[in-house]
């Protein structure tokens, strides 16, 4: 049966460049990046998935911003085996950037060779796509999986989930505690990294107020950009010192501290600012607690107003603490391995990322959850591509996935 499937997955490669010629064309970048969300690339997707004979399940998030004032999620069941395996894709993109950048038009999905170019169709239009050929290859073959298998396309993962996945685990009930997820999304290129981990996520902003003077009479003045410098780098080095903590499960592997952006001060050379801004990107290991870290930087902003004269306000733009780790030795994570082993002859290896996933939604929880698929990370580029061969090599993945997991209990 399993062999039976492999072969009708690897028959679709047709099939997969239509699908991406059909919905790259179809803008979904959300509300949040000037776009008008996701509705007709769901509509799309919807129709095609009832073409396959698929019973979907639509559940639209309110979104006035949006086209049709919805920001819709889909979610097609099929089996009733235990475990219940969710994969999880997303149907919004990132804008396009400077068109002039590309080399094809973003808008309009280009194949050449094994590569099909233009915005989303690695991120993360590569996933709809592997699930449509394996969901496809199931319904040709007549094959009911052995195990519950949950699809769903989401909205908003690029701008924070709020309308897609959180908003199906915080309203509809759609999902159970003893579920598992996979989300293809964070990628290798050999397909050889298993997303176990992820760090949590901080941002916040420092603002220091100095005293704006004429550049030719400093004295009568408090330089805020200085100060600004001052602070910033003191506070680098304790918080590198501080959260200094190594786990060589991440890439990198350890807490990440950047002073990102910095907002304009004065638009002229002879003016001493009175005002500086600059914000903070920082990924910590899962080990420590981000109200320390946010403790820490008040606390150093009080000392040092106090040292300086200078006002000091720290503002956090962003919490977002990832959830426990998914063990590595978790059944999803040890079939998923063997699945990709078999396939590619290579040996998967479990790590942990800076970056953010739906994942961590899931991990917060307690419900085990896994990132993996293959890709040459060309997501939020210019010319992004997708490559044919990885779309179909990770639906044979999945299918393997899936009849592992049905050999047992759960």
């Amino acid at each position: 049966m399993l062999d039976k499937l492999l072969s009708r997955i690897e028959s679709l490669r047709g099939y997969a460049v239509e699908l991406y010629k059909k919905l790259v064309p179809l803008k979904a970048i959300p509300p949040d990046f000037g776009g008008k969300g996701e509705l007709r690339r769901a509509e799309a997707l919807q129709e095609e998935l009832e073409r396959l004979g698929l019973h979907v399940e639509r559940y639209d998030a309110r979104d006035d911003r949006a086209e049709g004032g919805v920001r819709p999620n889909l979610v097609v069941k099929l089996g009733s085996g235990r475990p219940r395996l969710w994969i999880i894709s997303h149907l919004d993109t990132v804008p396009e950037g400077d068109a002039s950048l590309w080399k094809y038009p973003p808008y309009q999905a280009t194949v050449v060779g094994d590569r099909v170019y233009g915005r989303g169709v690695e991120d993360n239009l590569q996933a709809v796509v592997s699930s449509l050929l394996l969901l496809r290859a199931l319904s040709e073959e007549q094959t009911e999986p052995p195990i519950t298998l949950m699809v769903a396309f989401v909205s908003d993962e690029e701008a924070g989930s709020r309308y897609g996945v959180r908003y199906l685990l915080e309203k509809t009930g759609v999902f159970r505690s003893g579920d598992w997820v996979l989300v293809p999304d964070y990628c290798s290129s050999d397909g050889s990294r298993i997303e176990v981990a992820e760090k949590h996520i901080l941002w916040f902003k420092v603002v220091i107020e100095g005293r704006q003077v004429h550049a030719s009479m400093p004295h009568e003045g408090l330089n805020a950009h200085r100060l600004g410098m001052m602070f910033n780098l003191e506070l680098d080095k304790t918080l590198h010192e501080k959260f200094s903590g190594f786990d060589e499960v991440f890439e990198p592997p350890v807490s990440t501290f950047e002073p990102t952006k910095k907002e304009a001060n004065v638009a002229n050379i002879n003016t001493v600012p009175g005002r500086d801004v600059v914000y903070w990107d920082c990924r910590v290991l899962p080990r420590y607690d981000l109200d320390d870290v946010i403790e820490t930087v008040k606390s150093m902003a009080y000392w040092f107003a106090l040292r300086s004269n200078a006002k000091i306000d720290v503002e956090v733009v962003m919490k977002d603490a990832a959830g426990e780790p998914t063990s590595p030795s978790h059944p999803l994570v040890r079939y998923l391995s063997e699945s990709i082993r078999e396939d590619r002859g290579i040996e998967p290896r479990p790590v942990g990322i800076g970056g953010g996933t739906v994942a961590r939604y899931f991990r917060k929880r307690g419900m085990p959850a896994v990132v993996w698929q293959t890709c040459d990370a060309t997501a939020h580029q210019p010319n992004e591509y997708a490559k044919i061969d990885n779309a179909v090599a990770d639906a044979r993945v999945f299918a393997r996935l899936i009849f592992k997991l049905g050999g047992q209990s759960g």
